[in-house]
């Protein structure tokens, strides 16, 4: 195919409102938060902990998402994950207890194995626009973060958090006609015996006493070999883990974090518009940045301007220093969540880009999942986020660690 054409802008559009769906569906879930835990009667970390799992769950399966892209097409995947996103909540919006709640969860994780699919693809579409490509389709996060706090607050004094989660379903289920305009062909073209595994045909003509294929299968079917290069676990897999803990925590707790420091709902969800808002002004001049700065420099300068302002975050209570510290913070997870997927393609070759988006968000999902428990136990703990917010601080002073000691190590060797 014609790599930067046309149809790769098309293409471009469907992997961007796939971004804007999956964050959305979070950000809304935790702006129900504390109606979620007062009507079914729980503890915050525990409504918290499921939705991370959401996550986590989706992350987990994304493995598989390079072998079920081989056996049907990007297509029917984007369409079939989509439909289950749609049933996952209307699960949800039935929910009368927290494992009813978490049973629609798991089904809406369907988004996440959606997200790598679409994302997977793009080196097939870009090749000189990638960066740029990189930079439109993270534009998604920040304009679900920016677009949608203030309607689903509407929409939840108006219609409760249960009609709520039923017209989040309807918009989800918008991914079924996006993804039908996909084209048809697959990543790799079918072949006898190589069409899932990617096993050499000498592999399958070799009879029976031939285990080498057989052995091969998990490093094929999964990208295992990834995890032995220290570029790839320091530059792409670590710092995954360090935005996976960061974001979800920011995503899920922060409306929360802004009421127990004296904010109404509706001035906490504007300081979560604003980080937003720094969101995408930084990812619109994602080109420019590139121009600037390489992609590990701009890794190490957006966490420690996370780490910066999460710990600002603890200190002050001002509505307006909120929104300010916000959009710093914002812009800083903005470029380190971009670069993440920069830093992909770079780390890995063409043919393992697949694996390579898959370890990257599997490794998110988990510490996701950490990060809804701890973030959310320690507040229940101590009444306070205080200690949950510098966590999240010391997390991205971690990640600044795993990149020089990485390339510390490259380097000596």
């Amino acid at each position: 195919m014609v790599k930067d054409s046309a149809r790769s802008w098309f293409v471009l559009a469907v992997v961007t409102f796939s971004m804007f769906l999956e964050i959305g569906t979070i950000k809304g879930f935790s702006i129900l938060l504390p109606d979620l835990k007062h009507q079914l009667d729980t503890h915050t970390w525990i409504i918290g902990s499921s939705i991370s799992i959401m996550t986590g769950f989706g992350c987990t399966f994304s493995l598989l998402t390079d072998a079920l892209v081989k056996i049907f097409s990007p297509r029917v995947c984007v369409m079939t994950s989509g439909l289950i996103a749609s049933t996952g909540l209307i699960v949800c919006s039935l929910a009368t207890s927290p494992f009813t709640l978490l049973l629609g969860l798991i089904l809406t994780s369907s988004l996440l194995i959606q997200e790598t699919v679409v994302i997977g693809i793009l080196p097939d579409y870009f090749d000189r626009y990638f960066n740029a490509a990189v930079g439109i389709f993270s534009c998604g996060t920040a304009l679900a973060i920016l677009t949608l706090p203030l309607p689903i607050q509407i929409l939840l004094d108006t219609y409760g958090w249960r009609g709520t989660l039923l017209l989040l379903s309807g918009i989800v289920l918008h991914s079924v006609p996006c993804g039908s305009l996909l084209g048809v062909e697959k990543k790799v073209e079918k072949r006898e015996c190589e069409q899932i595994f990617d096993l050499s045909m000498s592999h399958c003509n070799s009879g029976s006493d031939d285990t080498h294929g057989l052995s091969d299968l998990p490093r094929r079917l999964m990208g295992l070999h990834l995890m032995t290069r220290l570029s790839f676990v320091t530059r792409v897999f670590v710092q995954s883990l360090a935005c996976g803990y960061i974001i979800t925590g920011w995503l899920i707790y922060m409306v929360s974090f802004a009421i127990s420091k004296g904010a109404s709902l509706k001035e906490a969800t504007i300081i979560v518009t604003s980080g937003g808002i720094g969101m995408l002004a930084i990812r619109v001049g994602n080109t420019m940045l590139h121009k600037i700065m390489t992609y590990k420099q701009l890794l190490y300068l957006a966490s420690a301007v996370m780490a910066i302002s999460l710990s600002l975050m603890t200190v002050f209570t001002n509505f307006i220093v909120l929104n300010i510290i916000s959009v710093i913070f914002g812009g800083a997870i903005g470029v380190f969540g971009m670069e993440m997927y920069i830093s992909a393609k770079v780390n890995s070759s063409d043919s393992d880009h697949f694996h390579s988006i898959a370890w990257l968000h599997l490794s998110f999902g988990w510490a996701a999942i950490l990060s809804g428990f701890i973030t959310g136990y320690l507040f229940d703990m101590t009444g306070s986020f205080t200690i949950s917010f510098n966590i999240l601080a010391a997390v991205s002073l971690l990640a600044t660690l795993s990149l020089a000691v990485g390339d510390f190590l490259i380097r000596s060797n």
